[in-house]
């Protein structure tokens, strides 16, 4: 039923792991130009919103102490850690969304066409869970890529494509 928006998501994280790469990781935490989010924010963002959308088809939140720091309403202001690397950052994306996308495939209609029943989401258009997993799947994750791409850019990198 997703296999467009599972398609997408594999094509974006392709792209994630170019542009993961470079970012130092010396500047992992701080802010940057355009944006103001630090590259460790939306690394970590991405992973804690992979997770709540396993949640919505039936899977769990591995991270459950990173909802405060990287969830719905957090600040971006995240202090430094050794836990939190690139690499284990990185790793822990693709490993999320393997994970959601695989869900995301086995799901059935009546999951999918599921209420929602997210606050955030009153009013708008997103109303079942098949919704708001594509949204994750694709806007969501592409419009943090691009605030990753820019991270990667304010660090000297040329482009990519």
């Amino acid at each position: 039923m997703l296999d467009n928006v599972i398609a997408v998501n594999e094509a974006l994280i392709r792209q994630f792991n170019k542009t993961a790469t470079d970012i130092p990781e010396d500047e992992l935490f701080h802010p940057s130009v355009g944006h103001g989010h630090p590259p460790v924010w939306i690394l970590g963002h991405l992973a804690i919103v992979g997770e709540q959308g396993q949640k919505l088809l039936g899977g769990s939140i591995t991270h459950r102490e990173w909802l405060p720091l990287f969830g719905m309403g957090s600040s971006d202001i995240v202090a430094s850690s050794e836990s939190l690397t690139r690499n284990s950052l990185t790793s822990t994306v693709n490993e999320t969304y393997q994970t959601l996308r695989s869900l995301a495939a086995a799901a059935d209609e009546s999951s999918l066409s599921g209420p929602l029943n997210i606050e955030f989401f009153e009013g708008t258009p997103i109303k079942t869970i098949g919704q708001c997993v594509s949204l994750i799947l694709t806007s969501h994750f592409g419009f943090h890529l691009a605030q990753l791409s820019c991270c990667r850019r304010t660090a000297g990198f040329g482009p990519l494509f």
